[in-house]
């Protein structure tokens, strides 16, 4: 059936859509807007046609045969299912559609010869960005790929998959780009993880910096080394210490994402805090840090900012009798109060005995 839902054959002509039976009662499915009908129902043996391409029941071959519609959305569904000949995946990677052929280079079932030739593609940047995000994408072609474009700062399949040796051995040989993208994993054994925290280039380092297994002396040298460079991704290490934190909120000029990274950390301390709670971004997290004590969190309940506020309000430090006041204000105030004007406008307030 399927089949013959591709190629028509053995079927009688479509009578009719819900297009063109449009305000008939009772009224069919309402169409999508795009959906047209000349009286030939186009929308609808599209659909049909696209659903059968995704379908991993149509038979690959009789599937296949829809590489060459004129349908972008009905090629791209054909791209994006299992079980089609590499012959075929090979010829949708050379569509004139950007959409199709990023599906292809996307798809877990193209196989490595094919990875290969589409790596090669270095006047097609989306489809080698697609590409670098196959999880068969060889360790080699991805030095190829992430030196023809640039990926950014993401934890790739490929990488997630490789064995650490091999990972190892390609850190030893690979462009900076690609040392960048195997330091984004972060459960390396503690060899490669070291030589990827110590990298020369600002970039290595920096991805490197969350990783759990740094101590604070090797989180202190990246800082001394690469500076406001790596200071965000240091400040989120799990295991930085509280007095490097204190650091990194006192750098002048403040780096802004440090900030909101010390506003989330354990360890980060009332010094720190009370910097972060000057940063726009930052406040709202560090006014809910568990290291505020109370007589802070009381102060931060008339702030002008809501979000400092609402989080002072919800607080688990404040006290009993404070939270019993907010509550007793935000009841007498009623459902019409502005948001913005103090705790008292807070939703969330907590109630006595639920905290």
């Amino acid at each position: 059936m399927l089949a013959a839902l591709v190629t028509g054959e053995g079927l009688p002509p479509i009578r009719s859509c819900p297009v063109c039976r449009r305000g008939e009662a009772p009224a069919p499915c309402e169409p999508p807007a795009r959906a047209r009908c000349s009286g030939a129902h186009e929308s609808a043996v599209h659909d049909i046609l696209e659903r059968a391409a995704r379908n991993p029941a149509t038979p690959a071959a009789i599937a296949a045969q829809l590489a060459g519609h004129p349908s972008v959305l009905v090629r791209c569904a054909l791209a994006e299912r299992a079980g089609l000949s590499q012959e075929a995946y090979a010829r949708l990677g050379t569509d004139p559609a950007p959409a199709v052929r990023c599906a292809v280079a996307g798809n877990p079932a193209v196989g490595a010869p094919l990875i290969r030739a589409l790596a090669v593609r270095r006047d097609d940047p989306d489809l080698l960005r697609a590409l670098a995000r196959h999880p068969g994408l060889p360790l080699d072609v991805l030095g190829e790929v992430a030196s023809a474009v640039r990926i950014g700062p993401v934890l790739l399949p490929s990488v997630v998959a490789a064995d650490p040796g091999d990972l190892a051995r390609a850190a030893a040989s690979a462009p900076a780009a690609v040392r960048t993208l195997i330091a984004e994993r972060h459960d390396l054994p503690a060899p490669l993880r070291n030589a990827l925290a110590g990298d020369a280039d600002a970039a290595v380092a920096k991805a490197a910096a969350p990783h759990p297994g740094l101590s604070a002396e090797q989180l202190r040298t990246m800082v001394a080394r690469h500076g406001v460079q790596v200071c965000a991704r240091v400040a989120a290490n799990p295991r930085a210490p509280a007095d490097l934190l204190e650091e990194l909120a006192r750098l002048d000029p403040p780096v802004r994402r440090a900030l909101r990274a010390i506003a989330l950390h354990p360890n980060a301390t009332l010094p720190a805090l009370l910097v972060c709670l000057e940063d726009p971004r930052a406040r709202g997290d560090a006014a809910a840090h568990p290291a505020l004590p109370a007589a802070v969190v009381a102060g931060l309940l008339d702030s002008p900012h809501a979000e400092v506020a609402e989080a002072a309000a919800g607080h688990a430090a404040l006290p009993a009798a404070v939270v019993e006041r907010l509550v007793a204000q935000a009841e007498r105030a009623g459902p019409d109060v502005a948001p913005g004007t103090g705790a008292a406008a807070a939703p969330s307030l907590p109630r006595p005995g639920c905290r």
